[in-house]
């Protein structure tokens, strides 16, 4: 069994105005090269239910790797996506890509201890195990 799966699992929800002039399609978890096509078959739909009208892919709430991205704002694939040559009324594509620190998800991180690194100026403090245990609440004696 595949336990990464449900780490790559993507939600998309497709948001269309009243007037039936914009979509959005708000996309969630994680894009990666194998479910792209996904997104790209809801955008196509979406194409096709509104044509000449304008559609936004909105990733800000997902993460994704540079080359999925990458993929995505392919000119050949922009050009497939909105219709343009193949349709009769092409759409206006738009790409909200995900925040940068959602792109992570090819950053390695170094090898390093806990108190290490720093946040924001500070260090942390190097927290040590000491051979005494910690006594919680319950264990206490009455007073």
């Amino acid at each position: 069994m595949d336990h990464t799966a449900p780490h790559h699992r993507l939600k998309m929800v497709v948001h269309i105005d009243s007037n039936m002039a914009r979509a959005c399609i708000e996309v969630r978890g994680t894009l990666t090269p194998a479910n792209i096509r996904a997104l790209y078959v809801v955008a196509k739909r979406a194409r096709t239910l509104l044509p000449g009208k304008e559609i936004v892919l909105d990733l800000t709430m997902a993460r994704a790797t540079t080359e999925t991205i990458t993929a995505l704002h392919d000119p050949v694939q922009i050009t497939e996506l909105s219709g343009e040559g193949t349709s009769d009324k092409p759409c206006r594509l738009s790409i909200l890509d995900p925040r940068p620190g959602a792109r992570g998800l090819d950053h390695k991180h170094p090898d390093h201890k806990h108190g290490d690194h720093a946040h924001d100026g500070h260090k942390h403090a190097d927290h040590k195990l000491t051979d005494k245990p910690r006594r919680k609440a319950r264990d206490k004696e009455p007073a």
